[in-house]
């Protein structure tokens, strides 16, 4: 039986979209970029998480694809607050 690999905590995933986007937005295909080991459901999963957690913001983009970009509440996680 294989294990599903483990999927990346809040903390993980706005550390990825800081260091893509800074505090702009970057697109999901640049994040599955960061996470190689998870598959696009998984990918998709912990971002739902991190969204519904307020942590980060997502955006649909003007040709469909989807942008994330860390919100006030996932900065004050960031800093430590």
């Amino acid at each position: 039986m294989t294990r599903r690999p483990q999927l990346p905590r809040p903390d993980e995933i706005l550390a990825a979209i800081v260091e893509i986007a800074d505090d702009g937005f970057c697109r999901r295909g640049d994040l599955a970029q960061r996470f190689p080991r998870l598959g696009e459901r998984d990918l998709r999963r912990a971002l739902r998480r991190a969204v519904a957690r307020g942590f980060v913001l997502e955006r649909r983009g003007p040709d469909g694809s989807f942008h994330f970009a860390v919100s006030s509440e996932g900065w004050n996680l960031r800093r430590g607050g």
